[in-house]
């Protein structure tokens, strides 16, 4: 049965718009409280953290008054990127660490992602139990208390603490002389990675690092690096590297504009740990990992697994099988020796650290990889999940064949339906790409009639 609220990554849509009105977050933070703060181990310690969009501090409130009706001590690490919130929570044994974010959308979205005292994003059954919860609470006549909640500023100790951990991921490595552009999409990192890559050794040249409310990923950010190639040049930089709003993946763009997404983020870690004869036990990617990664995975004897899209599943088979290295080809990047989630802070640092380490062993070509297109078809919000699903199905079932690899899905965090179409020959990628996106297109409007 297709859950109401939570998507593929936390809670996400437009703020204001049904589900997520105030009165919603306010049912949240009580669904929240009863379903995963009950237990008489459980000290009801909420962290929270929010990227740069105008309705966090409202959205925090909001939760909080809900979590208020439980009596939980809230605290509230400020503007900072999912990955401190992931950090702290564990650090400091907080029950809860919630993050206020919409990831690379627009600014008009909002949302959370939830993570657990260890650090790792709560599991589906407990997102499951806090929507029971809503619905069960919704039904109720509650009357809600919207006094003032004691919520404490704790913004200075995280974002120092979170820096010194980013850069103890370098073991003691300083970058001299390198210089790299940052794109920080006017979002959750727009303070902290001046920082981070600056104590680090880099030459930095900074580019949306101005947040106003409304400018989160708005033409920057690793969603859109159109721009990307162009100031990396003028900046005479090495690379660029592209962040998302809430700072928990990344995309790369090398001085001769060559976009380096997920994939190569991974391949270059990988060769760099075997150079340096550091063990890998495998890699989990997903199902759009493109092929390429897998085969010279396979040709160096690491196991390599496909999980669905989203990094939890990818975390979820990373501690099933104990490796420590996996990601999604839209760049989040999981290196569980550091961290216990895609964080773009530290992959960035590693990624550097990797390059520099395979350019001294001259061993710096790029993972030669299969063409592959992803293709967003834009649909209707309230279009029936049963119309949605027979035209991915007929699509997939059209469209399969030998010669290419196809996967059609409903994205977990926008409205669209996602194509991506990868084979050998080019011509046939765009070719396809284009069919299937009619096909696609065609039967939704025959299935509505």
């Amino acid at each position: 049965m297709p859950r109401k609220y939570f998507g593929t990554d936390g809670i996400r849509g437009e703020y204001g718009v049904a589900p997520l009105t105030n009165n919603f977050f306010i049912v949240l933070g009580m669904a929240i409280a009863k379903s995963l703060l009950s237990s008489k181990d459980c000290k009801k310690k909420i962290l929270f953290g929010a990227d740069t969009r105008e309705s966090c501090n409202q959205i925090i409130s909001l939760i909080s008054q809900g979590l208020n009706k439980e009596s939980c001590e809230i605290s509230n690490a400020g503007i900072v990127p999912t990955p401190a919130i992931a950090y702290y929570s564990k650090k400091e044994n907080f029950d809860l660490g919630i993050m206020v974010s919409a990831s690379h959308n627009l600014y008009q979205d909002n949302g959370i992602k939830i993570f657990n005292n260890n650090g790792f994003k709560i599991s589906f059954d407990n997102e499951n139990y806090i929507e029971n919860y809503i619905e069960t609470i919704l039904n109720q006549d509650n009357s809600h208390d919207k006094s003032k909640v004691n919520i404490q500023d704790i913004s200075k100790k995280v974002e120092q603490d979170y820096i010194k951990f980013c850069l103890q991921t370098l073991q003691g490595k300083i970058f001299k002389k390198n210089r790299i552009t940052l794109d920080l999409a006017n979002g959750a990192n727009y303070k902290i990675a001046h920082k981070v890559f600056t104590e680090a050794g880099f030459d930095i040249r900074v580019h949306n690092d101005d947040p106003n409310g409304k400018n989160i990923n708005d033409k920057c950010g690793s969603t859109y690096i159109d721009k990307l190639p162009e100031l990396i040049k003028s900046d005479e930089s090495d690379f660029g590297i592209s962040m998302d709003g809430d700072g928990d993946r990344l995309v790369v763009v090398d001085k001769n504009s060559r976009v380096l997404d997920g994939d190569d983020i991974l391949y270059t870690i990988v060769r760099g740990k075997k150079i340096n004869n550091e063990m890998i036990s495998g890699v989990v990617g997903t199902t759009m990992t493109n092929c390429a990664l897998e085969h010279y995975l396979k040709d160096e004897d690491i196991n390599f697994i496909r999980t669905n899209v989203g990094d939890k599943y990818v975390l979820e088979e990373m501690l099933k099988i104990g490796c420590s290295l996996g990601g999604e080809t839209s760049g989040h990047i999981l290196m569980l020796e550091h961290s216990t989630s895609g964080d773009s802070l530290i992959a960035a640092l590693q990624f550097l650290y990797y390059s520099d380490i395979l350019n001294k062993n001259n061993a710096g070509e790029l993972l030669k990889k299969y063409p592959q297109k992803i293709t967003n078809l834009l649909i209707d919000r309230n279009l029936p999940e049963n119309i949605i699903n027979i035209a991915i199905k007929e699509a997939s079932d059209k469209y399969t064949a030998d010669s290419l690899r196809l996967i059609i899905r409903k994205s977990g965090t926008e409205n669209c339906i996602r194509i991506m179409v990868e084979a050998k020959d080019k011509s046939i990628v765009d070719k396809m790409s284009l069919q299937i996106k009619d096909y696609i297109e065609g039967k939704l409007k025959k299935l509505l009639l």
